[in-house]
């Protein structure tokens, strides 16, 4: 989403407003925004972090969705296949002694995604124990850039826009919850809500498919 942000700016600048964006995990946001921290604004990559925040700010109307996304394996080489998911002795001739770079699983929405999928496939209590835990779906992938791991579990929006990677597979959607990034306006400001209408335009909802995302707006 930080693309998404980053237009969202531009946008409010050329209405002569000034829009700094903050960027973190949804939960540590979350957690930040919930104890006091200035926001006018705030995305999520992960419904239960916003209904969390829902519930520890009063009057807050309810979020909506701006799009969807979807999972991928990543490489930072071309040789590696991934032929079956859910065959353990595949994952070990990929990963060949490495780890698997994925989302912190407990707090870190691509994580927590990952984990979900992982499980679905009989495979998370294997290859939980080979997992290298990063805080943000970038940290992944820079991860798989470096080529410091084999594969990684990412977003196809971020896979699609680094040059570094590729996409071995992408990951069955059936396999975990439906990846929405909904979006809440948290003060009673003019201009906050102004920018907030931006995030459902037609404009916006042109530049989320340009980025692989899927716009979940009318």
């Amino acid at each position: 989403m930080t693309q998404v942000v980053e237009r969202l700016i531009e946008s409010a600048s050329k209405q002569g407003i000034e829009v700094k964006g903050v960027y973190g995990s949804s939960s540590s946001l979350a957690r930040q925004i919930s104890r006091g921290a200035p926001a006018d604004i705030f995305i999520s990559a992960n419904t239960q972090w916003m209904e969390y925040l829902e519930q520890e700010v009063e009057g807050v109307e309810p979020a909506k969705n701006i799009a969807s996304n979807q999972l991928v394996i990543v490489s930072g080489t071309h040789k590696l296949t991934l032929e079956r998911l859910d065959d353990l002795s595949t994952w070990n001739k990929v990963l060949n002694g490495q780890r698997l770079a994925i989302g912190e699983p407990n707090t870190v929405p691509v994580g927590i995604y990952a984990e979900q999928a992982l499980r679905k496939l009989k495979v998370w209590q294997t290859l939980s124990k080979q997992t290298a835990p990063m805080k943000n779906t970038r940290a992944v992938l820079a991860m798989v850039e470096r080529q410091q791991v084999p594969v990684g579990i990412v977003y196809v929006t971020d896979a699609i826009q680094s040059k570094q990677v590729n996409i071995v597979s992408a990951i069955p959607t059936h396999l975990y919850e439906k990846i929405k990034y909904p979006a809440v306006l948290l003060t009673d400001k003019a201009v906050a809500s102004q920018v907030y209408k931006t995030l459902y335009s037609k404009e916006m909802r042109e530049y989320l498919l340009e980025l692989g995302f899927t716009p979940l707006t009318k």
